[in-house]
């Protein structure tokens, strides 16, 4: 005979469940045919938001339609993609809102920055010129939703003609319909987003504190840029000039994170070298504090540091943490290796590293969520991993999304993103030419 609990019982038993059976199971993935083929040069690149309401909105490329955007509800049912522009975009970006509120901004090749917005579920995307481009088919974009009203937008940007030429970064700030906020700041030499894996440059808090990070360029051809810089904007006012993260070598891939409190972190790698596979370096990361001031890097001894590559940090609770891949040897230009991680003490010092995955794995990604928690979701050769971890920086592995995963080569751009908010978390990619897409609650 099976005994029944009281429900109070039951209650405690959930309460004291660990972090990782607490995560509710990722919702069946939706899946959109593109039309496009790997093999031939095509890839779909699909680009995603969330808010903090579980609503959402994925965008990528179809061929022979153009640029097409599904809005999600909670559930994880998307409508059927709708054309924004019937021609090829140079680079797109998305973010979400509560209320099923959306953005999609992307170049075109004439030579402008255009958003699609919808204030809220039900609504039609209005189609706005934001701001005049350079139309180079390298550009790019990233942008964020402000959760004190409007939008944020930085783009990487390159001469429309020419080549051995620096990059250079502008941000600018957009209304909640998708109106520009005055002209785009110039931010000087510099770029984000060149390294085949999600992007996380920017990141705006709960007040509508914007942090913009991203790797300076020297000017020359003949010189190596070592640093990285950190410009901030408050809700209603103008990004600042960009200050350089103290550091003594060479930093690359700076991956931005806020958190409660006025708090931001930049993760980064303290590169060893760099070469055809990226950037190899043991992962460390700067403070930001409310005033703008950055700390000293801080980050794990490693025996072998060449070894270690692509850091990404997050927030749990009050505790960063960083989520980076190791190798056990060296492996040239392989860009799979286990997935480690390092949860930092309240006075930023580096804890033990930890193992999340010893099988070989691509692009991780460490998302903050609510209730002090940090998401860590990465690709494998059979399927999606993950780990939770909870206000102590101790990581346990929960349910993944489900499906084949996405191809580990791809063109530049990726061929996944992964996105949090609130109690929500959204993973979109492609294989062979198919979108899919999960939302998963924790």
């Amino acid at each position: 005979m099976t005994r029944r609990l009281p429900l109070v019982a039951l209650a405690l038993l959930a309460l004291a469940a660990p972090a990782g059976a607490r995560a509710a199971a990722w919702t069946r993935p939706a899946g959109f045919d593109t039309g496009l083929n790997p093999r031939s040069g095509g890839e779909p690149v699909p680009r995603a938001g969330v808010a903090a309401d579980g609503t959402s909105a994925v965008a990528w490329m179809t061929q022979p339609r153009g640029l097409v955007v599904s809005t999600g509800d909670a559930r994880g049912r998307f409508t059927t993609p709708e054309v924004i522009v019937g021609s090829r975009a140079a680079d797109w970006s998305v973010a979400a809102a509560p209320g099923g509120a959306a953005l999609v901004a992307w170049e075109d090749r004439a030579g402008a920055i255009r958003a699609a917005v919808r204030s809220r579920a039900g609504r039609p995307f209005v189609v706005r010129r934001v701001a005049a481009a350079t139309g180079s088919p390298i550009n790019g974009l990233q942008v964020a939703a402000d959760p004190r009203g409007g939008w944020v937008v930085a783009e990487r940007q390159y001469p429309r003609r020419g080549s051995a030429l620096p990059y250079s970064v502008r941000a600018l700030s957009l209304d909640a319909d998708g109106r520009a906020l005055g002209a785009p700041q110039d931010l000087g030499l510099g770029y984000f987003g060149i390294d085949a894996r999600p992007t996380a440059a920017l990141a705006v808090d709960g007040a509508g504190r914007a942090v913009l990070a991203f790797r300076r360029e020297s000017g020359s051809p003949n010189e190596i840029a070592r640093a990285v810089v950190v410009s901030t904007r408050r809700h209603g006012g103008r990004f600042t000039t960009p200050v350089e993260i103290p550091a003594g070598g060479l930093l690359a891939d700076p991956r931005v994170a806020v958190g409660a409190g006025g708090r931001a972190i930049v993760a980064v790698a303290r590169s060893e070298r760099c070469g055809d596979a990226g950037c190899f370096g043991a992962p460390a990361l700067s403070a930001l504090a409310p005033d703008g001031t950055l700390g000293a890097l801080t980050g794990p001894t490693l025996a072998h540091p060449g070894r270690a590559f692509a850091p990404t940090g997050a927030y749990a609770g009050t505790r960063a943490v960083v989520v980076f891949e190791l190798k056990d040897a060296p492996a040239a230009f392989s860009p799979e290796a286990p997935v480690r991680a390092v949860a930092f003490g309240a006075g930023g010092q580096p804890g033990a590293v930890q193992t999340l995955s010893r099988a070989p794995a691509t692009e991780p990604v460490a998302l903050g969520l609510a209730g002090g928690r940090a998401l860590a979701v990465w690709a494998g050769h059979r399927g999606w991993g993950a780990a939770l971890a909870g206000p102590d920086g101790s990581f346990r592995t929960t349910p993944a999304p489900v499906g084949p995963p996405p191809e580990p080569f791809h063109f530049n751009s990726t061929n996944r993103d992964i996105r949090a908010a609130g109690h929500w978390a959204i993973v979109a990619w492609s294989r062979a030419g198919r979108v899919r897409i999960s939302v998963g609650r924790f």
